[in-house]
């Protein structure tokens, strides 16, 4: 059971990587970005460690310099000062809280486990936004002015988001029990 594990956290990694480098849209500082999904899908597939770990690695490929992150640089270490590294972080504690949440439970326990990873991430995302455009930047910025670069412009969308993911990962969890 842990070598399909760690196979099924390699094919989350690597979907991560892929969707990061193909599926994105910047409108303006935060991107558009199907990411989440993934990390929810993870969560629910794989369980709380296992989903971190998928999120850790495409972390660190990233971090590292591999072109998977949403915009430009599209990755490196300079990308921690990036106002939006923040959500990437999140994706990490999303994926866990999703999985911690789960645990193959019910359908109402997918939807609590998906919107409370949603919340972990935005708090994860909004926060680093607000101390690198405050403290880094220093840009004079609001917890409002945040509220409308992150979160406003994306809330309907990641809600979307976690329906499709909740979806399909009680659809692939109950294949899998079904095998």
């Amino acid at each position: 059971m842990k070598t399909r594990k760690l196979a099924m956290t390699s094919v989350m990694a690597a979907l991560m990587c892929l969707a990061g480098m193909l599926l994105h849209w910047a409108p303006g500082l935060v991107p558009f970005s199907i990411l989440p999904i993934f990390v929810y899908i993870s969560g629910l597939i794989l369980g709380a460690e296992y989903a971190a770990l998928a999120m850790l690695v495409y972390l660190v490929l990233g971090l590292f310099g591999f072109p998977v992150f949403a915009t430009a640089p599209f990755g490196g270490l300079g990308y921690i000062l990036k106002p939006t590294f923040g959500f990437l972080l999140g994706y990490v504690a999303a994926a866990y809280v999703v999985g911690y949440v789960y645990r193959e439970g019910s359908l109402w326990r997918a939807i609590i486990g998906v919107l409370a990873g949603l919340i972990t991430f935005y708090l994860f995302g909004l926060s680093y936004l607000y101390i690198i455009l405050q403290w880094v930047l220093h840009q004079q910025t609001s917890v409002e002015g945040v509220l409308m670069i992150g979160f406003v412009p994306f809330i309907l969308g990641d809600l979307i988001k976690a329906g499709i993911a909740v979806w399909i990962g009680q659809e692939v969890v109950r294949r899998r029990q079904g095998a």
